[in-house]
């Protein structure tokens, strides 16, 4: 963790685990991440200041997003699938939404989830309303699915804009060493 305006990072995780994917808490006291720590991977939170990680999940977990108002935790299981919450303080976590998501590719709002469907042809963008459980088709991307980079998405705080990025193009080239032994 490093302050906006520089100066030294300052280590949080010092175990040798995979530690990844980490996200604020609202309140910003907090750092979820998701770790192989138990053997599978399972989101944990460690404190801004420093101390102990407390595991968070159970039952998976690998990306993780509070809710606006800091009551609930969004999260997927793995690198791709269905999203599920819990309440931040603890206790049963429950499916909210089926879609295969990509860890890199959904935000929370305050009305919803919003993600893009690359299970979709062509894919699309669309919005999971909390109040009606229904989905709604923001639009389409005009390119196909890209099964690499690490992508990005981001709804504005106002909800009036989305980020996201796409891979429109990937090179690579053959190569012959010769007199190789």
């Amino acid at each position: 963790m490093i302050n906006a305006e520089g100066g030294s990072p300052r280590r949080l995780t010092t175990e040798p685990f995979e530690n990844v994917v980490p996200s604020w808490s609202r309140d910003g006291r907090w750092i979820y991440f998701s770790s192989d720590r138990t053997g599978t991977s399972e989101l944990w939170k460690i404190p801004v200041q420093g101390g102990q990680a407390v595991q968070v999940t159970k039952e998976g977990g690998f990306a993780a997003f509070e809710s606006p108002n800091g009551k609930f935790l969004y999260y997927i299981k793995a690198f791709a699938g269905p999203i599920w919450r819990m309440p931040v303080e603890g206790g049963e976590e429950t499916r909210i939404l089926d879609q295969n998501i990509r860890w890199s590719y959904w935000s929370v709002l305050e009305n919803g989830i919003c993600f893009l469907d690359w299970g979709a042809t062509p894919p699309e963008i669309e919005l999971f309303d909390f109040d009606t459980r229904q989905l709604k088709r923001i639009t389409t991307v005009d390119r196909t699915k890209s099964l690499s980079g690490g992508g990005g998405f981001a709804v504005s705080p106002d909800g009036q804009w989305i980020l996201f990025a796409r891979m429109d193009q990937i090179d690579s080239e053959i190569m012959l060493v010769e007199n190789f032994r």
